[in-house]
């Protein structure tokens, strides 16, 4: 079960890319929570602090496909070099600046960050076998969600030692340092700029089936949205809003077993109908959470909920990187990012608006599951859509298979 693993960690490279990947996948979750408790320090608001948090990650969403672009156009390493320069000025005004700037500094933070997490994703491909590609993305999204897990608790410990202002410079110092490790990777230092050509002002949007897989994902992190809100809301109704923690943590705890399940195992189905059957499986699990009778019953059907939706998160990105528009294997995944971030937003406004106060959180996992069918449907018509695989980028290209990785690839 574990061979392709095995395989994926030892492969030249990996070691060095998924370092990136976990100090910048580390360093996000650990940002947000830190810039909340300082800006409340600072400014002495919760509403003035919120607006902190909403300019950053509003201007994070809406530039990373900015940077995306440039990373493609000029190659990934000209652009991180430029971004990390960039972004260390943006924390030093950050951190240095009076509370009556903090809103713009973190603006100007979220603007200008580098977008690393896009240029891992791409460099996938350049680096492993294309047998190695799924176990490639699983890895990839595990790391994601077990940062997401391991951030907001590293917090409050950090904050025993040191004040929030100084776990947001922590916070910082490894989105910097895992940015500079990914500039020495060999998938990095190698990539060319894409070929000069007539560049589109939506970029990779004007591609059908790419606009589908995004928009698919949009509605995956829709249904997280609403979870958020019908899981405080259901245990409210158990008896304990606190325990919402505990069945955000059995989410992420699937998602966690579901992704490193599908990366470990090649599977008689194209990813395009298995992200139909996901999708399908995850609309009735939520429909399931609407007649949950107890916590314990709520507890296991959302635990099946991320077991089924941490393979998807895998399979998304393996299929953008084999249909991406030549030219965009970069800004794709900057617009994952920003789709992400612009379904989780809807998601919790729309499951906030109709969730009541004595609400039990059935009308929000009613949502969710209408938001999961319609992935579904989204997912049976980009399949129909789908062009046929390119030929995949060799991984000799940067440094010699192994001869375990040539056996898988044959």
């Amino acid at each position: 079960m574990f061979a392709p693993y095995r395989r994926l960690l030892t492969h030249s490279g990996v070691p060095r890319l998924l370092a990136a990947a976990l100090l910048v996948k580390l360093g996000t979750p650990v940002l947000s929570l830190a810039l909340l408790l300082a800006a409340v320090d600072r400014l002495g608001s919760y509403a003035t602090a919120g607006l902190v948090l909403t300019g950053h990650a509003l201007a994070l969403a809406l530039c990373a496909p900015l940077g995306g672009r440039i990373a493609d156009r000029y190659g990934p390493r000209p652009a991180l070099t430029g971004y990390l320069a960039a972004h260390t000025l943006a924390y030093t005004l950050l951190l240095l600046a009076p509370p009556a700037l903090m809103i713009g500094a973190a603006v100007l933070l979220g603007a200008t960050t580098p977008p690393a997490g896009s240029v891992v994703r791409s460099a996938w491909p350049r680096l492993v076998p294309a047998a190695l590609l799924p176990a490639a993305y699983a890895v990839d999204n595990a790391v994601n969600e077990l940062m997401f897990i391991v951030g907001p608790l590293l917090v409050p410990v950090l904050i025993w030692v040191v004040p929030a202002q100084s776990v947001v410079a922590v916070a910082g110092a490894a989105i910097l340092a895992g940015t500079a490790l990914l500039l020495t990777s060999p998938a990095v230092r190698q990539a060319q700029p894409a070929p000069p050509g007539r560049l589109r002002l939506a970029g990779p949007l004007t591609h059908r089936y790419t606009l589908l897989l995004l928009t698919i994902t949009a509605c995956g992190t829709f249904t997280f949205g609403c979870l958020r809100i019908a899981t405080v809301a259901s245990a409210t109704t158990f008896g304990s809003a606190a325990s919402a923690g505990l069945l955000m943590g059995l989410l992420s705890a699937g998602a966690l077993l579901g992704t490193l399940g599908y990366g470990a195992r090649a599977w008689p189905l194209g990813s395009g109908r298995l992200l139909v059957l996901l999708s399908l499986a995850e609309a009735a699990v939520l429909l399931g959470g609407v007649w949950a009778p107890g916590f314990v019953p709520l507890a296991i059907l959302i635990t099946f909920v991320g077991l089924v939706t941490g393979p998807r998160d895998a399979a998304v990105p393996a299929l953008l990187a084999d249909h991406a528009p030549a030219g965009y294997r970069t800004e794709v995944f900057a617009w994952l990012n920003t789709f992400m971030w612009a379904g989780y937003g809807l998601g919790t406004a729309v499951a906030g608006h109709l969730t009541g106060p004595d609400d039990t959180g059935a009308t929000a996992f009613g949502a969710a599951a209408a938001a999961a069918a319609a992935a579904a449907i989204l997912a049976a018509v980009a399949s129909r859509l789908a062009p046929p695989s390119p030929k995949p980028v060799a991984a000799p290209t940067v440094t010699p298979a192994r001869e375990s990785d040539q056996v898988a690839d044959s």
